[in-house]
């Protein structure tokens, strides 16, 4: 079996560089990705009991807050797609999103994969600014900026220091000279050392004065449309930013963990072919049940 993984992971590789031409197809292990406008296309080729498949997905929309309108929406879309799938994941109080789908690899010929990944990827692209427009979030590009401003090192000037408190919790905001005349703001739970905000500028340092008053003033109002307004999506944790102005709510988190858990076994079952689309449309009234946001 390894043999044949080994010859399908190489044919793969050979379809996708003719598929894509010009654009650079990365490649780790048995997993292959392709920059696709605001998202990537994710092709992985993997062994499940003693077939070879192929996973097509592309992420749609990152670190979304879970609501009861965006989950009716995605198993309303499941219930008439046909090519595809939407999936979800839970990742700190927050939802995931990608779309994908499973292919049996004895079906896989270059003329598949391309009308798959291509649709798959076109799909994810237009579905992730439509649900970033009603429900928040960002594309998987604004998710990589923000790993970028994660990972940047804080300038050795620290400038101002300002500690406050709200509903007890103690919060820290710091600005910072950067060695390129610019300045960073960092927003901190000090009780946990969690960073809920990293914003990097270019401006003159009364302009960062300025915004860093305004968003200590939205924090303890609880403007959040306002703090989204000043700064990117990536510039912030959402989540961490809702534990302070909502609290923890870790039963919040777990019934969000037990709708994952449905909605996956639901769409696993309807790209299995082991239920009807008429049956997922009639088992949605039972999984929104289970909402209570």
């Amino acid at each position: 079996m390894e043999d044949k993984l080994g010859r399908f992971v190489l044919l793969v590789d050979r379809y996708l560089s003719q598929i894509f031409g010009s654009i650079r197809v990365y490649k780790e292990n048995n997993e292959f990705l392709v920059p696709w406008g605001s998202t990537v296309i994710n092709v992985e080729v993997f062994v499940e009991g003693e077939e070879i498949f192929l996973n097509v997905y592309s992420p749609v929309v990152l670190r979304v807050k879970p609501d009861k309108d965006l989950m009716r929406f995605l198993l309303m879309e499941n219930s008439s797609l046909k090519m595809c799938s939407f999936y979800i994941e839970l990742e700190k109080g927050l939802v995931d999103i990608a779309l994908g789908t499973k292919i049996k690899f004895d079906f896989v010929n270059k003329d598949l994969l391309s009308y798959v990944s291509i649709n798959v990827g076109n799909l994810a692209n237009e579905y992730s600014k439509e649900i970033i427009a009603v429900f928040g979030g960002m594309s998987f590009k604004e998710y990589v900026e923000r790993e970028k401003l994660e990972k940047r090192p804080l300038g050795e000037e620290k400038i101002l220091h300002d500690i406050f408190e709200l509903e007890g919790i103690k919060i820290s905001l710091e600005l910072y000279r950067l060695p390129e005349e610019s300045y960073m703001i960092v927003g901190k739970i000090l009780d946990t050392g969690q960073v809920f905000l990293k914003a990097e500028r270019r401006r003159e340092i009364q302009e960062m004065f300025e915004l860093l008053e305004k968003i200590k003033k939205f924090i303890l109002e609880g403007d959040i449309p306002s703090i989204k307004k000043h700064l990117k999506h990536f510039e912030i944790e959402e989540f961490f930013l809702y534990n302070i102005l909502a609290g923890r709510g870790e039963e919040k988190i777990k019934r969000l963990k037990e709708i994952e858990k449905e909605i996956q076994i639901l769409t696993d079952m309807l790209m299995k072919g082991e239920i009807s689309h008429e049956e997922y449309r009639r088992r949605i009234s039972d999984i929104e049940k289970l909402f209570d946001l």
